[in-house]
């Protein structure tokens, strides 16, 4: 803008010094005049006098017009057009105006970038109010093995309280049934959740190790998708899809792992169900996913069947089966996609209270729960009960399995309150593990998805 002012200042001066050669040429005419010319002389003087006296008056009026100008452009406000006696100086003007745009809209495109990137993220959370769900649940694999019941108590009262505490996606994370092999246990467990497709709510699942055909090996298939409907994902995806807020992104190996986003509050999440010691052709699966561009601005879900234990390690070994490629893989995937990435989910870990970590590890929030050795008495005050099988606890009271964490997102305070309800003891368990809260989107995670979009932008400029 300074560079704008002298440029009309510099007007004035060429103006006043034409004016003074024009003056100047005429005294001289004047005085080369013969002396019988005096009268003549006289009148021409008269005439330069005249003349003068309006370029000076020409003079001041530009200088006038110029001193309104640049305080105009001082105060940055809209340059009118200021009528002045040349050309010169409306061209000038012209010029200057547009050079004030063009510097105002790159200072404005700067302060934007550089300094409200986060805090316009930030304000655009805020301004998403309405608090939502997810509905998580896992490991209830003795429900479909011994107690079909209570599994369909438990998606009942998914269903009473969907709309209470505005829920958007239920997410299963493995072990659905206890015997992979036995076609009975799954019918049990298709019946149980279908009671959630038949009610409008959308979920994902994977398969944990007790859902392989052969125990633990995450290679040897599965029977959930081919002998259920609740399991199927050409099935469950048409359902899914047919949601006004829900779509279907993907499954793979037959099924064994699943894809879905959702929409809310203006607000777009995307939750990917991982089975237990995937392979590196599933992690690529995930990969692809992650870097696809049209998940870029998606909150990121991840939810494995096994990652974590109950004191939050990243588990390498587990009923003999070494996780050391695939917890590496997928810790590797996740700290990739760090700014969108904010939240695992996982179950396996036979515990009576779950495990949240106490800050986020790299933009992430990693949860673990899974009760389903618990033999709640509804009579024990403390709604707690064992942790370990016992030769003296038979399967049919191993009824833990029946319960759900609530994670309610509250956009205005940033926050994720975490509840969890035992269906068999019917009482919210309040110790430290399952009823808490956590951050929902770090600082850090915010500053991290600014960046990006701003090289995203710049890129896409690009010619």
């Amino acid at each position: 803008m300074g560079g704008a002012l002298v440029t009309v200042g510099v007007v004035g001066v060429v103006l006043g010094g034409a004016a003074d050669r024009l003056l100047g040429q005429e005294v001289r005419k004047t005085a080369s005049l013969p002396d019988d010319q005096t009268s003549t002389t006289t009148s021409t003087m008269t005439e330069v006098q005249t003349l003068t006296n309006t370029q000076t008056e020409t003079v001041v009026n530009t200088q006038t017009a110029t001193e309104t100008l640049t305080d105009t452009l001082t105060s940055t406000a809209t340059v009118t057009k200021i009528h002045t006696e040349t050309q010169t100086l409306t061209d000038i003007q012209t010029e200057t105006q547009t050079l004030m745009n063009t510097q105002t809209a790159t200072v404005t495109d700067s302060t934007t970038s550089s300094s409200s990137s986060v805090a316009s993220t930030a304000d655009q959370i805020r301004q998403t109010t309405e608090p939502f769900s997810i509905f998580w649940i896992t490991d209830t694999q003795f429900l479909s093995e011994s107690n079909p019941g209570l599994f369909g108590n438990l998606t009942n009262w998914i269903v009473s309280n969907w709309g209470l505490y505005n829920g958007k996606m239920v997410v299963h994370t493995g072990d659905i049934v206890q015997t992979g092999n036995q076609l009975g246990e799954w019918e049990n467990a298709s019946q149980a959740m279908s009671v959630l497709l038949q009610n409008g709510i959308p979920y994902t699942w994977c398969a944990g190790n007790h859902d392989d055909l052969t125990g633990g090996d995450s290679t040897s298939g599965w029977n959930g998708s081919a002998s259920t409907s609740a399991f199927n994902p050409s099935l469950v995806s048409g359902q899914v899809d047919a949601l006004q807020y829900s779509s279907w992104v993907g499954d793979y190996h037959d099924g064994m792992n699943t894809a879905a986003s959702f929409s809310v509050n203006g607000l777009n999440f995307l939750v990917i169900n991982i089975e237990w010691n995937a392979q590196s052709d599933v992690l690529e699966w995930v990969g692809l996913i992650l870097d696809d561009p049209v998940y870029a601005n998606y909150y990121v879900v991840i939810a494995p069947h096994a990652y974590v234990d109950a004191a939050g390690v990243v588990v390498l070994l587990s009923n003999g089966i070494d996780l050391t490629s695939f917890a590496a893989g997928l810790t590797r995937l996740m700290d990739e996609h760090s700014s969108n990435v904010f939240l695992t989910l996982n179950g396996h870990y036979a515990t009576d209270s779950g495990y949240n970590t106490s800050a986020p590890i790299n933009n992430r929030n990693q949860l673990m729960f899974d009760r389903q050795d618990c033999t709640d008495d509804p009579g024990d005050p403390t709604g707690q009960g064992v942790d370990a099988a016992t030769s003296a606890t038979p399967n049919s009271e191993k009824v833990g399995g029946a319960t759900v964490t609530i994670l309610t997102f509250d956009s205005s305070s940033n926050q994720i309150s975490v509840s969890t309800y035992d269906v068999f003891a019917g009482k919210w368990r309040d110790d430290q593990w399952d009823d808490y809260s956590i951050t929902m989107f770090p600082a850090s995670l915010l500053r991290n998805r600014s960046r990006l979009n701003r090289l995203r932008n710049m890129s896409s400029n690009l010619p």
